[in-house]
């Protein structure tokens, strides 16, 4: 059976992108030129189009015509042994950051909140909700929430920028160790309407608490990552079967110091902050 004639179109189009044919913004040829090319139907070439355009590649301008966004599909990888942020992850793809406000403001920590930014219930917090974008293409919602009294002013500072930017710059913070748990979910409504996602796109979401060199949770955030653009890598130690039939597992080579002050300094996996344990734990230094 025959490939698809759409298939064939969307081919040639990737290829005269690999290839460098057509730069970032510009104009690739009108859907008649090309049906007249490979002698198709209109709608063969928009089918075509269409995919390079939900690859988030091309870009349709209304009354302009089609135009190359970017090279390449992105996807991001995300790494899980050390506190990094979403500016390095689109850098390191090749990709123009952007990161938008959609909220700010003052509200009272719930239990959850205060539970894991060791506060009293109902203290004053800080909540940021952002969207991150890589080339114009929304990859990542995320809601942080700083204690209050670690940050004054804080909503009078540049928001739509690197946040443990400016909690090292401006509030001379040293960011030590993160604890972070991650899972897959079904994006609501609102969700997916500023991720710009279908219905049936899943996304991935991550939890984090960021602690400083004194021990303090400075930070605790939920995003919510496009499970079709982003990845996630981390480092794992080896597998020990001992003769006794037990099983388990080597640390990587590397420590953090506890930040609670519990004493020892233990390697990666071991007891955090709140004395907690799990494999999505890391520790390291802010990167950018």
């Amino acid at each position: 059976m025959g490939k698809s004639k759409y298939l064939v179109i969307y081919e040639w189009l990737s290829e005269q992108i690999r290839n460098k044919v057509y730069q970032p913004g510009d104009k690739i040829p009108n859907e008649s030129d090309l049906a007249a090319m490979f002698g198709v139907h209109r709608m063969t070439v928009r089918q075509a189009i269409d995919k390079l355009v939900n690859d988030h590649m091309l870009v349709r301008k209304r009354s302009k015509g089609t135009f190359l966004l970017s090279e390449k599909s992105p996807v991001l990888t995300r790494s899980l042994e050390s506190i990094t942020t979403y500016y390095d992850d689109i850098v390191s793809a090749g990709l123009a950051p952007h990161y938008k406000t959609i909220a700010a403001g003052i509200e009272y920590a719930d239990a959850e909140v205060a539970a894991h930014l060791n506060l009293a219930e109902r203290q004053p917090v800080i909540f940021l909700y952002r969207l991150m974008l890589a080339s114009g293409v929304p990859l990542v919602l995320e809601r942080s929430i700083l204690p209050t009294d670690m940050v004054p002013d804080f909503l009078e500072k540049k928001l739509d920028t690197v946040l443990y930017k400016v909690l090292h710059e401006d509030y001379g913070m040293r960011l030590l160790y993160s604890r972070q748990e991650l899972g897959a979910v079904m994006p609501t409504e609102s969700e997916r309407k500023h991720l710009k996602i279908g219905d049936n796109c899943p996304c991935i979401w991550v939890e984090s608490v960021v602690y400083t060199d004194t021990g303090r949770a400075v930070e605790y955030s939920r995003a919510l990552h496009r499970g079709d653009k982003y990845r996630f890598r981390c480092a794992i130690g080896g597998y020990v079967y001992d003769k006794d039939g037990t099983a388990g597992q080597t640390p990587l080579a590397g420590f953090f110091v506890d930040p609670s002050g519990g004493g020892e300094a233990g390697g990666i996996g071991a007891a955090g902050p709140n004395g907690g344990q799990g494999p999505a734990s890391r520790s390291g230094q802010v990167k950018g």
